[in-house]
This record gives structure tokens, sequence and C-alpha cells, in this order.
């Protein structure tokens, strides 16, 4: 649900601008659209700069932030992540588990309706996880269902018959319309936290059967239970959003929220600068400009983000099923230069993957900077030189025409540290998620990450890295079962000191096998409008300062 690209960048080069001058012929054009859309949506409409249009609207099956960033705003789950990171009452005022850890059993606030006014009851929240684990859902997050008493037998089901009997076995109940019980295979004192995910958002399943796969394009069929309601779709462009009169902890100060799409950050900021949006994405190429303008270094916000980016490996391919190499790799990529002058300072440099500050969280350089033990590594491998290596492709995000740019910064690294020479292929961003997706066609090298889905070190090391993930481990091959048996420990420990522990075990296997080129946590950069008020940013935050725990506050001053 939080799987993350690296952000795509921007440097002032002479394409670049030739394509600013032809945008910008068009402002008037926009100016008057985004106009006309906050007169729609009322006087309170905020308009948020998004870079990446949503590839899949379906909570069951989605996960990348595009996607999720749209379906939370419109559904609920049984819980949330709070302002504090915490997990947090929602659909559900209460829950907890017996004593043996095996079974959970939600209550839902009384009085529950979706945004059409229509009930809202147990049985909906059944339905998703029900469907979720369903064979021909799919989704990218079925896998951490698992832990529930038949999912993974219906996920791995193929006949009619026996997934009709498999669901009447579901390990999801409702005894009556205000109770949910989870029937657990082993101890889980993370699900709580699983129940805020997409996996549980009570999409009504009537109009998702009756719209088919592409259910998910038309905004009537989104009839949810969060803050806001889906109002209208238009593709690449606009995403408009109304406040939910019937959301259970009160309507939204805002009127609405418009997610407006442009995927060019220079043409961002001429719309940000001539008030036709209100919060934009700021690229880090483009901070050494905003904090040198005397309006706009004002208007800068800068906070941490729980995320990790890391350039990922396909571990089944050569030269990379050779951990000698992929040392020799991580050896050789300067993180400190990385975010300090390619980021402009827009990141923090790490070789750890759960950030500092998250339980698990383990000091472990091995893998710093150190260009004689990449020589040394790369010479202790079974290919002895870089001349002997195959060739490698590094796949990038084509979107934005500077990026190639910054592949060719970490593309230069290798060369220069190894001698060795990087083919750079890039894709735009639909394509690049179907690769990611693909455990037979993912690249040699590609950048990818993760960020926090939920404040535990079980979304960040068991849905990624165990053999059976349905993640980054699928695709890029990794495979340890010392670390496998450590996460089933970990998963099922009922001691909060005693699970912490294991998993930091867990974390320090992981960066010895060296996976992936750990880079740099990122940082939450935006310019926000001086009318934009009630908001507290979270680390949680992906989409805009005050998406976890300040949507209810949220508001713009026209």
């Amino acid at each position: 649900m939080a799987l993350l690209q690296r952000r795509p960048s921007h440097r002032h080069s002479s394409a670049v601008i030739a394509l600013v001058a032809i945008v910008m012929s068009l402002l008037p054009m926009l100016s008057a659209w985004s106009a006309a859309a906050a007169q729609d949506g009322g006087p309170d409409v905020l308009r948020i700069h998004r870079r990446f249009y949503p590839v899949l609207l379906d909570p069951q099956r989605g996960g990348f932030l595009p996607d999720v960033s749209v379906t939370e705003l419109v559904y609920e789950g049984l819980t949330r992540i709070d302002a504090n990171a915490a997990v947090a009452p929602a659909a559900a005022e209460s829950w907890e588990f017996s004593e043996d850890g095996r079974t959970l059993t939600f209550h839902l606030r009384e009085g529950l309706t979706y945004s059409d006014g229509s009930a809202l009851t147990a049985e909906r929240f059944r339905d998703a996880a029900l469907r979720t684990c369903h064979p021909l859902t799919a989704g990218l997050y079925q896998g951490i269902l698992f832990p529930i008493e038949g999912c993974e037998a219906l996920a791995n089901s193929s006949s009619p018959d026996a997934e009709g009997a498999l669901a009447e076995e579901f390990g999801v109940e409702a005894p009556d319309d205000r109770t949910v019980v989870i029937r657990l295979r082993a101890p889980a004192p993370y699900f709580p936290a699983v129940a805020s995910l997409g996996v549980f958002f009570p999409a009504k399943v009537e109009l998702i059967e009756a719209g088919g796969d592409d259910w998910w394009l038309d905004p009537a069929n989104h009839v949810g239970n969060g803050p806001f309601v889906l109002e209208s779709m238009e593709e690449e462009q606009l995403d408009s959003f109304r406040a939910n009169e019937r959301y259970w902890g009160g309507r939204p100060a805002l009127d609405g929220i418009d997610y407006v799409y442009i995927g060019d950050n220079a043409v961002a900021l001429e719309a940000y600068q001539h008030d036709q949006i209100d919060i934009m994405f700021v690229d880090p190429d483009q901070i050494p400009a905003i904090t040198g303008d005397e309006t706009l270094s004002q208007e800068f916000l800068q906070f941490r983000q729980a995320s990790t980016l890391a350039f990922s490996f396909n571990l089944r391919k050569p030269p990379f099923d050779d951990k000698k190499v992929r040392e020799a790799f991580a050896y050789a990529f300067d993180r400190e230069t990385w975010c300090a002058e390619i980021q402009n300072g827009g990141c923090l440099p790490t070789t750890t993957w759960i950030p500092e500050g998250i339980p698990g969280h383990v000091d472990d350089a091995t893998y710093a900077f150190d260009p004689e033990k990449a020589r040394q590594a790369l010479a202790e491998s079974s290919y002895g030189s870089a001349s002997a290596l195959p060739p490698i492709t590094y796949v990038y995000l084509s979107d934005d025409p500077a990026e190639r740019i910054r592949s060719e910064w970490m593309a230069g690294q290798f060369r220069d540290v190894l001698g060795v020479e990087l083919e750079l292929v890039g894709y735009e961003y639909a394509t690049w998620v179907d690769l990611f997706f693909s455990a037979e066609h993912f690249p040699q090298m590609m950048h990818t990450g993760w960020g926090q889905t939920y404040p535990d070190p079980q979304n960040w090391l068991s849905i990624n890295y165990t053999c059976a993930a349905d993640n980054l481990a699928v695709n890029v091959g990794y495979c340890n079962e010392e670390f496998d048996r450590l996460i089933a420990q970990a998963d099922t420990e009922l001691d909060p000191d005693k699970r912490t522990e294991l998993y930091e075990q867990a974390h320090r296997l992981l960066l010895a096998d060296v996976p992936s080129v750990i880079t740099d946590n990122a940082a939450n950069l935006f310019l926000v409008k001086p009318s934009v008020t009630g908001y507290t940013p979270t680390t949680s935050d992906f989409a805009f300062p005050g998406e976890h725990g300040s949507l209810l506050t949220l508001d713009v001053e026209r």
C-alpha cells in the first residue's frame, strides 16, 4: 500500500526549458479550468498537486501511493493511523485479543453508514477481507491476510467448488451487525494495524460485480465510508472529492479536495505561483531556487518521511545472484553526496532498511561508501573484474526528462569506482509499475522503496522480504530460511521487547545479504500556501501534509 518509486527530478536543461515555454502558453487555460473546478466544489476546495495519476483504485488490489492517496480519502478500515503514528479507532470503536492472541474481535460504532446513507455493517468488512483472499483478486496485499484462518488456502485454490467451501470456513465472521471476529492461525499482535489498510476497506461488492474488472473507473461505484466522496475523475488531469456529510467523525472542515495532476514540476511551480494549486509536491532539485526566493522560502515545508529507498537487484539473474557483486555495488555508492548535492538536502543517507526511530532499526554501516572495499569485493566475486560482468540494465522513470540526469549520476558512481557501465532504460510510470510487479520481467536494477503503512517492524520486514512475501521479495528473488525463521517467531511473539529483539536480528541478517543498495530515507518536501490551515504533518504523510490525522481540521481560506 505504500510502495514507493524514487521521486522524479527536475533540472533546468534546455529541453526542459523549451517544454516549460510550451506549457506556459497553456497556463491561462489551466487557470480558468482550475478556477472553475474550485468554484464548482465551493469556496473551501483544497487544490493539491499530484505527479502520477492512479493506475488501480481497487482497495483490495492496489497499493502504490498514487492509488492509496485516493482510496484513503474515500474509504476507511476498522482502524486508522493517527497523527502520532499510532493505531487508533476508526469504523471500530474498540477491539480486543483473546488470551492466546489468536482471536481478534472488533466492535463497530453504532449507526455507521456509507456516504449514500445505506447501512455499513460488519458483514461489509468480512466481504472486503474475503475478496482480498479470493484467488481472482490476487491483490498486492493479499499475503498480509494469510495469518487469517483459511485465507492462504482460499488464495491458492483453483476449483470453484473448493472456493465455495473455503469461503464458508473463512476466518473472518460477522456474528452481528456491529461485531467482526477474526480467527488467526497464530498470534499476530500487529493485526489491529493491518485492519487500517485497503484490505479491509468496505467497497460495495454489488457495485464491484456489476462494474466488472474496471469498476473502479466510475466514481459512482466508489460509495465509501471515508471523510470524502470521489465526485469526478478526469484522466491524467483531475480527481475531485467533496466532503462526506455522513462521516462518523463529523463533516470535514473542507468542502472538498481537488487532486491536480501535473507531471512536470517546473509547470507545477508556475501553477503554484499563479495560485492554481494550494499545496505542491517539491522535487529536491527545486530546493535551491525555492529557498533562495523571498516568498517561496516562507512557504517551503520539509519534514521526515517514514520511508527508505534503494537500488533493488534482481537476485535471480546474473550478476546479482553473486553476493560479492552486490557488496561491490553497495560499497561503491556515495550516499552523502547523493543526498547533500544531488538531492539538495532533500533526503537522509542511510545503510539500513528500517529508519531510525522505528522499532527494529539497527545501527549498521557495514556497507557505507568505500571505493577500495568496492573494488576488492568485485575482485573476489566469481567474475573477478568489471570486464567479465554481463551487460547490466538499469530501469528508471522517464516521465520527467531530468530523471535520466539523476540516473546518469548514479551510473557514473559505478563506472568511476568499479569500471562498470550500466545501460539506462527509461519507462513511463504505468509501464514502470508493471515491471515492478512482474517477477518474470523485473529488471536487473531499478530504484524502489518502501513507505511505512503502519508503525510496526512487521510492516518493514515480514511483508517485504520473507520467502513467501507478495511484494518486493517475490520480484527481487530474496529468500533466506534463517531470516524467515526469525520473522515467524517475531510475528507471533506477544512480548513487545522479545518481538523487537527478534526483528532486530532479522534486520541485521537482511542487511548482511545485501539484496539492494540502500540509499536514503526520504523527506517530505512541499510548498504550502499561507491560506492552508489546520494540519499537523506526520512521518506517515506522503501525498500532502496532514494526510493522516488532520483530514477533518485541514482547511483553506479563499
